[in-house]
């Protein structure tokens, strides 16, 4: 068996995995991720005719912005859960609206990847051309799976996607299945670090919230339409809800499309009762209205690269009674990024934000730790590793921990885009 990189060797995003074995092959995931200047960039090139079949292992566009290229002059089968399908189509819409320019499909090439997609609920299992999949809860967003395929040679591969081990608002952690795999596929974005303690992070959103809604201000929460936007709306209204909260952008659409899968979150009944107690801005007069209250508006974009979020931001950041919490990762190439580095946004009119502005890590990625410890589980049966999806600092560093816990017998590949590993017996 090969397992080939054609994407996500040494990088963040750009996700796209080739298992093959003996006659036939099986694509995991197939994304994209943007260079310094915003531009979309592919992963390497796969001929829709030499893969069995394609699993999306979740709705991010660094993992499955690619799939639709692979619909433009063929139709190979696709697995996912319904509900990243769901998610991707908005997600696959937006960027289209911003990259038209750079890509060469159209919103007909996903609807018919969408068409030839076999839906799994966890723990089913589907063959194709002699390899058996199952997908599994990776509690990273919604309809998140982690990958399990045993392959024709008896292989028994576990791709983890995009994983978060612990229990957050509104999904559980991590499904720990009860599997013997002999290859671990496994993210490092966070590889080299931990995440603090998330009571610790959640008392302190609820702190600034009321200490700023206390003193009249506005609190603005710039955050990723899928997840963060769920996440930190059911903290809030959850802990306080005598606070107003307001929602902006993407995140009603992609909201919905919770609500329609409801049997994948943690507590449905829960977030129903917050999607009931919270109010979507439905207009733009709603928006000036709600600026001049205290309140918390929870906005795309989660990086203030644009969309409603940016709008909110430039009206509140002269005040210091208001207050901006970040709550996604900050693209070194982003506003977000620039505003925490600088504590300006426009060089060209490099005004100081008065605003309270903090910074709060809601990762739904597993830390060093917590990777290593999953991993651990699965000890007796594993004989190789290979560490993708993450900067050479995360991927080598997590390498590092795990062969001082696991120790040297344990095969550690940590490759490049289009390196392949060669698994032999």
């Amino acid at each position: 068996m090969e397992v080939k990189i054609l994407g996500g060797g040494r990088e963040v995003g750009r996700s796209a995995i080739l298992l093959k074995d003996r006659e036939g092959s099986i694509l995991l995931d197939y994304g994209v991720n943007f260079d310094e200047k915003d531009t979309p960039r592919l992963p390497l090139h796969v001929r829709p005719v030499d893969i069995s079949a394609v699993v999306i292992s979740h709705a991010h566009l660094d993992h499955v912005g690619a799939a639709p290229y692979l619909y433009i002059s063929g139709a190979p089968r696709a697995i996912a859960t319904k509900p990243t399908l769901d998610v991707a189509r908005l997600l696959i819409l937006d960027f289209l609206r911003l990259n038209a320019y750079y890509i060469d499909y159209e919103i007909r090439e996903f609807d018919r990847m969408y068409n030839n997609t076999e839906f799994l609920d966890y723990g089913e299992e589907v063959s194709i051309n002699g390899f058996g999949v199952r997908l599994y809860n990776a509690g990273h967003i919604l309809g998140s799976s982690t990958v399990y395929v045993e392959t024709p040679s008896g292989e028994k591969v576990l791709y983890t996607g995009d994983f978060n081990t612990i229990q957050t608002w509104t999904l559980p952690s991590a499904d720990v299945p009860t599997i013997s795999p002999t290859t671990i596929i496994v993210e490092s974005t966070y590889g080299n670090r931990n995440h603090p303690p998330r009571h610790l992070v959640e008392k302190r959103l609820l702190e600034i919230v009321e200490e700023t809604i206390d003193n009249g201000g506005v609190v603005l929460i710039p955050a990723f339409s899928v997840g963060r936007t769920q996440e930190v709306m059911s903290i809030i209204y959850s802990q306080a809800p005598y606070i107003d909260i307001y929602i902006d952008g993407m995140s009603r659409d992609i909201t919905d499309v919770y609500l329609k899968h409801k049997k994948y979150l943690r507590d449905p009944g829960l977030f129903a009762k917050v999607v009931e107690g919270i109010n979507f801005v439905t207009d733009y007069s709603m928006r000036k209205k709600i600026l001049k209250k205290p309140c918390v508006i929870i906005a795309s974009a989660g990086m203030l690269k644009g969309g409603p979020a940016l709008y909110y931001f430039k009206h509140l950041y002269r005040n210091p009674r208001n207050s901006i919490i970040l709550v996604s990762y900050q693209a070194p190439n982003s506003n977000g990024h620039k505003i925490l580095e600088t504590g300006i946004l426009d060089d060209q009119n490099p005004e100081k934000i008065a605003a309270r502005l903090e910074w709060l890590d809601f990762s739904s990625h597993a830390g060093r730790d917590d990777i290593v410890k999953y991993i651990s589980r699965f000890k007796d049966s594993l004989k190789r590793l290979v560490i993708v999806h993450g900067s050479e600092e995360e991927a080598f560093g997590l390498a590092n921990k795990i062969r001082n816990e696991l120790g040297e017998d344990l095969e550690i590949h940590i490759p490049q885009n289009g390196e392949t590993v060669e698994i032999k017996e």
